[in-house]
């Protein structure tokens, strides 16, 4: 069995930085036990999608 990590939320915060006239997308892991991960930056807006899959 795989271990499973204990994400509570994931977020998408759009970065408008004038000063340096950048534009980007950081996507960030926030865990149980308080710590938070960023896991990424995009240039490109993601697409947000939430999928359910049913094992019987």
């Amino acid at each position: 069995m795989k271990k499973m990590s204990n994400v509570t939320e994931i977020r998408i915060e759009e970065i408008q930085d004038h000063e340096e006239g950048e534009h980007f997308y950081r996507i960030y892991f926030y865990y149980q036990n308080g710590k938070i991960k960023i896991m990424g930056e995009s240039e490109t807006k993601p697409l947000l999608a939430r999928y359910v899959s049913k094992i019987y």
